[in-house]
């Protein structure tokens, strides 16, 4: 039953490997926000938005479940083609695994971590970030809630891709800053380090996915 990536194998498989990349991704946000050194736009704003929200009480995890389900509204409602299987995945459990591993990592590096393994938590984050984000992504059926805002926000400002992702970046530094968000030397090193891990990981892995969902025969344009 089904062609082509939604054969029940392919299904699968798929869905296995955007599971991987969400928990993956949700150590590198944990990561991040625990080595308290900043953390790219994105989690900085979610971890700003957990100190405001009242029914949040400082849960990093809930305020990022809060912050996807938002764009995913947005996008139901302007963007409805953007919306996947990863998407939806992606929307409803990433906060929740944040919130599962941040006991787990707290009980791993103590409750005042050293400067030497607030370093490690950065660089093991963006990694993370990188590795999880391109995985989930190579999986082909779809992106998370915030980039399928981003990408219609960029096709109905008539901007590229990349000058509007500049653009919500500065506004999620912005919105964090006001929130009480974390804006420090790690937050650079999220806006421009986790790129370059993210492409040539999406690109390698997605040749992969499709053989391993037994789809060999489609082709994959690398980014």
């Amino acid at each position: 039953m089904g062609k082509g990536k939604y054969t029940l194998r392919s299904i699968v498989v798929r869905c296995v490997v955007i599971m991987v990349g969400v928990i993956i991704t949700a150590y590198g946000a944990e990561a991040f926000v625990l080595a308290n050194l900043g953390s790219d736009p994105v989690t900085a704003f979610v971890q700003g938005l957990s100190k405001v929200l009242p029914f949040v009480k400082g849960d990093f995890g809930m305020a990022m479940n809060v912050f996807n389900v938002i764009c995913f509204v947005i996008i139901l409602i302007v963007y409805r083609k953007g919306i996947g299987v990863a998407t939806v995945l992606y929307t409803f459990t990433l906060g929740t695994f944040c919130s599962i591993l941040e006991p787990w990592i707290i009980a791993l590096i103590g409750p005042a971590p050293s400067m030497v393994t607030r370093i490690i938590l950065v660089i093991t984050g963006t990694l993370a970030l990188g590795v999880g984000l391109g995985g989930y992504q190579a999986a082909g059926y779809g992106a998370g809630p915030s980039d399928g805002f981003n990408q219609f926000m960029a096709k109905t400002l008539k901007l590229k891709l990349k000058w509007w992702r500049m653009i919500f970046d500065a506004i999620m530094v912005v919105g964090a800053l006001i929130m009480g968000g974390v804006i420090h030397v790690a937050t650079l090193v999220g806006m421009f380090c986790v790129g370059p891990v993210l492409g040539p990981v999406l690109n390698k892995l997605s040749p992969l996915v499709n053989k391993w969902a037994g789809n060999e025969d489609l082709s994959y344009e690398e980014i």
